[in-house]
């Protein structure tokens, strides 16, 4: 359940949470139009299931998030949402 809304010169995300007892976060990822791959634009696993991603206007971006565990195990990632940035 990953949504995006662009707004002026960035694209914020919300998704649905875990439930999992042992989460320990969510990674963001992100690909530009240019890139071929999602890559990850958190360092660390973010606890809150909203995210602010600054990008330029025009830009067409790509995300998708993934849980993570106490453990350091990766969910698979959702489903890719496409946003244009305003």
């Amino acid at each position: 359940g990953l949504n995006t809304v662009s707004a002026d010169g960035a694209v914020n995300l919300i998704w649905d949470p875990n439930r999992e007892a042992d989460l320990a976060g969510y990674l963001v990822l992100r690909a530009l139009a240019v890139e071929p791959d999602l890559a990850p634009i958190t360092p660390s696993p973010v606890q809150e299931t909203t995210f602010r991603d600054m990008v330029p206007a025009g830009t067409r971006v790509t995300y998708a998030v993934q849980a993570v565990d106490t453990a350091g195990n990766i969910s698979p990632m959702s489903t890719p949402v496409v946003e244009t940035a305003r």
